[in-house]
């Protein structure tokens, strides 16, 4: 990670980030053929939902310096605004990405741009995110296009991902959310690489509550505190 990612966040409170979200270990099992066909709905409810945005704190290191921030992101098909800003300073980023290729402000006066946005974040800021499979790996998902496996807790719900050379653990969920329950912790690693987000709010712009909805009716789904 480079001296400029780290003046952009705060590794301090990267540690405190991940002390207050110190790792128990997981029980794992394979899914039963019934949690297995819950998940492929799953999958199939949020594939017809491809406008959705979440928030909340980000964690990254390269196994030597990391540093952490608030974050914003609103993915909208295969576009999406993602911003991240340091929890002292105020600082911000703002990676957004399309078709047409992705482009980096709030680094340098003016933005920086490429074709791919995973190799422009690795050549500004020198993460590597797998960003393509990270957008589903956070909705509690397999990326499409590559073998996946993955593991179930006692509550029926994913707990661990392996894909693509990264493992991807959900270590809470967000029983609230809707239209099912959503990850509320999620880190994903491949040495010497992890990120962790922690998000504290859900939004599917198109799940929006009618009126006649009775107030308070959320999702039914339990989650892994």
């Amino acid at each position: 990670m480079t001296p400029r990612a780290l003046r952009l966040l705060a590794p301090l409170a990267l540690v405190m980030f991940l002390a207050a979200c110190a790792p128990t270990p997981l029980v794992l099992r394979p899914g039963t053929s019934s949690e297995r066909a819950a998940q492929a709905r799953r999958a199939q409810v949020l594939a017809q939902l491809p406008v959705w945005q979440a928030s909340g704190r980000i964690g990254v290191a390269d196994g030597q310096q990391g540093g952490s921030g608030g974050f914003d992101w609103a993915q909208d098909g295969e576009s999406f605004d993602f911003t991240l800003t340091a929890p002292i300073t105020g600082r911000s980023f703002r990676l957004q990405s399309g078709p047409d290729g992705a482009c980096l402000s709030g680094l340098k006066p003016q933005p920086v741009c490429a074709f791919d946005a995973a190799n422009l974040l690795r050549a500004e800021l020198g993460w590597v995110l797998p960003l393509r499979e990270l957008r589903a790996w956070v909705l509690g998902v397999a990326a499409p296009g590559s073998a996946s496996h993955m593991q179930y807790g006692p509550d029926g719900l994913p707990a661990q991902l392996q894909q693509d050379g990264w493992i991807v653990q959900y270590r809470s969920w967000d029983a609230q959310a809707r239209p099912l329950a959503m990850p509320r912790l999620i880190e994903a690693q491949r040495a010497p690489y992890s990120v962790r987000l922690y998000v504290e709010r859900w939004r599917f712009p198109e799940m929006a509550p009618s009126p006649e909805a009775a107030p308070g009716a959320r999702g039914d789904a339990p989650g892994r505190r």
